[in-house]
């Protein structure tokens, strides 16, 4: 069978249809994921409060990283934001990571943390060019 440039272009639309369902799937869990988090945190679950006093953070620092992590959930939706709110989102994990180290937690206590924290930098990765000028942008501003 001879394949053409057509029959090419429908497999290229396939695999960006995938690609662009899989974003929304993955982007929908992890909205999910930190707008329970986020939610926890502003009705002062008592484990989370907990989680904060263990590590020796005060109580309004448990707001602060909720309302950081419902910013970062909107981010992963608003058009040109994804790869700010997925960066944003993991370095919201990378803190989770390290406080669960550096307080002595079981190794499989970060793990969780530690998933988000390498799909986050998957999408940020793969929407990196969302925070880099375009080409465009950058003639008119030397102008």
């Amino acid at each position: 069978m001879i394949r053409t440039d057509n029959d090419e272009e429908i497999a290229m639309a396939r695999i960006s249809d995938r690609r662009r369902v899989a974003s929304v799937v993955l982007r929908g869990l992890l909205t999910a994921v930190f707008l329970v988090a986020a939610g926890m945190k502003f009705a002062a679950v008592p484990f989370e409060a907990a989680g904060f006093a263990r590590f020796g953070y005060p109580l309004w620092f448990m707001y602060v990283v909720g309302a950081l992590q419902l910013l970062g959930a909107v981010l992963l939706w608003a058009r040109g934001c994804v790869a700010l709110g997925a960066g944003l989102l993991a370095v919201l994990m990378i803190g989770a990571v390290g406080s669960h180290l550096l307080a002595g937690d079981p190794i499989l206590m970060p793990l969780p943390a530690f998933v988000l924290l390498i799909l986050l930098s998957g999408i940020a990765y793969a929407r990196r060019a969302e925070l880099l000028p375009s080409s465009t942008e950058t003639e008119v501003q030397r102008v």
